[in-house]
């Protein structure tokens, strides 16, 4: 806690110290001076209350609290504490936190998150033909897969099955009934089929193209990181949930034929009524996972269950049961136990952030940036000096092996941004750090793609460090921060970790003041919480004839478990607290001995019950044994409050020895003067 108090105490005073121009210097400590203007700055942002009149004795405590501060700075970093990985860490990752709000575009953020909960409210069910392509394909290439996709989409315009032909060309294995071991059965393809899913679950371009065509609708084909997908919209509706609850029966195709599992669920649903489906799910579904837990299957979205589980409950309310469905991985029925609405958006908005900071549409915003920084600080290119690299880089960038020429100078310019040039050889050093085993590409493409990416990261980083020239707030946001830390660091290596590690030193401390560590008067008490079901007469007889004999109270609960018979879970017959407590620490011992004249007429008497107490279930024993007059508290009792006043002794004498060893001068004449 003393920690906390202090850090705080610490981080107030931190404010940026900015000269301004030729004022009258106030402070002069280290290599720093501190004029009136920026004193009262400071001062007045930490006082807010000071605004109207100024208290004299106020500025000197902050003035007093400032020279410390600034001292302990000049201290650590002296240390070199502003250089560890430690500190740098920290800093840099503050800085990643406090810099987003001026890197990211609130405006496109915004209409971003208001897209994505705009789609959540509908689900679409789409199908797709997917003709994979590197990212980087030679131009023949991309041409060849851009009209082998529009071959695709023709053959779809002029009615043939989509799902045949997702089959016979799609890329995506999933289309196609596959092998997956020797030991398993085929698994069925889907067609193409996608099922449902709604926004943020598909790759932020394929969604984007699903949500602006319409039910029926068959794309041009669209260019993701994957390739080129010709997509056929087969379903859109509004959503009427977020999640589902169900309770789930599966009677699988595996190793029987169709007509055997659609027999097996026909009887499985028969004994629902008279069974209920928990019952039924354990002993027929082939659904393991949920047939060990009565069927049910949580908070399931529109795209974790297959669409026809869509279809079957668009017009079911909770609590019913669907009648028996088939899906390419079996027969189903379920029964609808609870919908979870959709959340409004501003309940939504934080996940919906969240999401979106890790989805492919997150770029937008870094992309503005990108552009505006790159208008504001001049940023020029030179795309001919990227020609001559064609020769350069090699085949082997692929298979992470190549090397850069021993020959060549690379010193020609490819972009400016600002007052930095980039040159040919920049951009090849980049590249053979970043090379990697990769698909072979089109050179003139990869290096074009690469060049690019290569150009916008340094305009970034280039813009990304002038933000605090930029921004005063951030700007002291970010020494505040710093200097935080470091004060942390050297005052937990001058107070706090010392006071916890100079065990000789708080002992000496302990012994020189230990005479400010007084118990006040105590009372030595136990409390029984006895169970109602236990005679709380012959209970109290048995408890004052053993603490008659001294007995601790451990041997005191044994013979009440003993005497009662007591055979399982003792501790909810008997259990007790012991302690010695001054008046105002327990609310039981103040009400039945503090504040009565029982302590008076009990001095010279070893035991004694005081009162019995109702709880809820429970009689409650007050047993006195004696009362404790005044006395030292050992170091042990006290450790808490002997370490934190030890820890204030530390920090005044440091202070002492900061004062006396770094200089400092107050131009009283100019303090004088603040009004």
């Amino acid at each position: 806690m003393k920690r906390l108090v202090t850090l705080i105490s610490i981080l107030v005073c931190s404010i940026a110290v900015l000269a301004q121009g030729q004022t009258s210097t106030l402070l002069e400590i280290g290599n720093e001076k501190i004029s009136k203007e920026d004193f009262m700055k400071m001062y007045l942002k930490n006082n807010s209350t000071s605004t109207v009149s100024l208290d004299r004795q106020d500025l000197e405590n902050y003035l007093d609290l400032f020279i410390n501060y600034k001292l302990k700075l000049i201290q650590a970093r002296e240390n070199g504490l502003d250089t560890t990985k430690a500190f740098l860490d920290e800093v840099a990752k503050y800085r990643k936190q406090v810099a987003e709000p001026y890197i990211n575009d609130r405006t496109i953020t915004d209409s971003l998150i208001q897209e994505a909960y705009d789609r959540e409210l509908e689900i679409l069910r789409a199908s797709h033909v997917l003709i994979t392509l590197p990212a980087n394909a030679a131009p023949s290439d991309t041409l060849a897969a851009y009209n082998k996709a529009l071959m695709v989409r023709n053959k779809a315009l002029k009615g043939e099955d989509f799902a045949k032909l997702a089959m016979e060309y799609s890329d995506d294995p999933s289309a196609k009934d596959r092998v997956v071991s020797e030991n398993q059965p085929v698994v069925k393809g889907n067609g193409g089929d996608l099922g449902y899913f709604t926004s943020m679950l598909m790759i932020y371009s394929f969604e984007s193209a699903c949500y602006s065509m319409q039910k029926g609708d068959i794309s041009m084909p669209i260019r993701t990181n994957f390739g080129y997908h010709i997509i056929k919209l087969t379903d859109k509706k509004q959503a009427d949930f977020s999640s589902v609850d169900l309770k789930h029966v599966l009677v699988t195709t595996q190793n029987r034929s169709e007509e055997d599992a659609e027999k097996i669920i026909n009887e499985a649903y028969s004994h629902v009524n008279e069974w209920g489906i928990d019952s039924v799910a354990s002993v027929y579904s082939d659904d393991e996972r949920s047939a060990k837990n009565s069927g049910w299957l949580i908070h399931q979205r529109c795209n974790s269950v297959p669409p026809e589980f869509i279809d079957q409950m668009s017009n079911m309310k909770a609590g019913e049961l669907s009648v028996p469905f088939k899906t390419r991985y079996g027969w189903h029925f379920f029964r609808l136990v609870k919908r979870y609405p959709i959340p409004t958006l501003e309940e939504e908005k934080k996940n919906i952030t969240q999401r979106i900071s890790k989805d492919q549409r997150a770029y937008r915003s870094i992309e503005s940036f990108i552009q505006k920084s790159k208008d504001e600080y001049g940023f020029k290119e030179y795309k001919n000096n990227l020609t001559e690299l064609q020769y350069v880089v090699t085949d082997s960038v692929f298979s992470g092996n190549w090397q850069i020429p021993s020959d060549f100078k690379g010193n020609k310019v490819l972009f400016t941004i600002g007052d930095s040039s980039y040159t040919q050889m920049d951009m090849l050093e980049e590249l053979y750090t970043a090379q990697r085993k990769q698909t072979p590409a089109y050179i003139p493409t990869f290096l074009e793609t690469f060049c690019n990416s290569f150009a916008d990261n340094k305009v970034f980083d280039y813009a990304n460090d002038r933000l605090e020239d930029k921004y005063e707030d951030l700007r002291e946001s970010m020494q505040s921060f710093r200097e935080g830390i470091l004060i942390f660091s050297i005052t937990d290596q001058n107070v706090w970790n010392k006071s916890l590690i100079d065990s000789v030193g708080v002992q000496e401390f302990y012994n020189k003041h230990q005479q400010e560590y007084i118990w006040g008067n105590r009372a030595d008490v136990t409390m029984w919480n006895i169970d109602k079901s236990i005679n709380i007469k012959k209970a109290l007889s048995l408890i004052k004839k053993c603490n008659k004999k001294g007995l601790t109270n451990d041997e005191t609960k044994d013979k009440l478990i003993k005497k009662f018979a007591i055979k399982e879970t003792p501790s909810k017959y008997f259990t007790y607290t012991w302690n010695r407590y001054e008046k105002g620490a327990n609310r039981n011992v103040d009400k039945s001995i503090w504040n009565t004249n029982i302590a008076e007429n009990l001095q010279n008497k070893d035991v004694v019950v005081l009162d019995t107490t109702s709880m809820t279930n429970k009689n409650m024993v007050l047993v006195l044994k004696s009362f404790l007059a005044p006395q030292p508290k050992s170091l042990d009792e006290c450790k808490g409050i002997v370490t934190s006043q030890y820890q204030e002794y530390l920090e005044e004498k440091w202070i002492k020895e900061l004062r006396s060893k770094y200089p400092y001068k107050v131009n009283l004449e100019v303090f004088n003067s603040v009004k």
